[in-house]
């Protein structure tokens, strides 16, 4: 499946690449950047790309979806970290970093031992079969790394 995992105070969100078919996987990137917001989904990839198109868009999501989505928001009021599990209406983190997907209990632990949210994915994909490198890293304001970063 994935593992996708975030830290509000660094401003920084990271997931693994692999989506897993019947009887092959290919690399993707399943970071997506809205208005004021990075969002990262696991579940089935098709619906996992319905719901990112629609948060990327700003637009509005018609029905609850079944997927999870790990939201790094800093719009001036409700910065911080936000998950969607299965439902339209996201539900506020209160801690300050966070991980989804089948590698989640990997990360979390990794980025509890102070790992930054990037080398925890890179921790879960070396346990979670589901989870694999490259790992993607993006940024809300700021440099890092090689990928995009965003404001």
């Amino acid at each position: 499946m994935t593992t996708i995992a975030a830290c509000a105070s660094t401003a920084i969100i990271a997931s693994d690449s692999m989506v897993s078919g019947d009887d092959s996987f290919y690399l993707v990137s399943k970071l997506r950047v809205g208005k004021n917001s990075i969002y990262g989904a696991c579940g089935d990839w098709d619906k996992c790309l319905k719901m990112l198109q629609v948060l990327e868009s700003g637009g509005e999501l018609d029905s609850d979806m079944d997927v999870t989505v790990l939201e790094l928001r800093f719009d001036g009021k409700d910065n911080g970290l936000w998950i969607y599990e299965g439902t339209i209406i996201p539900a506020r983190i209160k801690n300050d970093f966070w991980a989804i997907g089948t590698g989640a209990n990997f990360a979390i632990a990794g980025m509890h031992l102070g790992l930054s949210p990037a080398e925890a994915v890179k921790l879960a994909c070396q346990y979670d079969t589901s989870s694999h490198e490259p790992v993607d890293e993006m940024r809300l304001g700021g440099v890092r790394g090689r990928k995009k970063n965003i404001g």
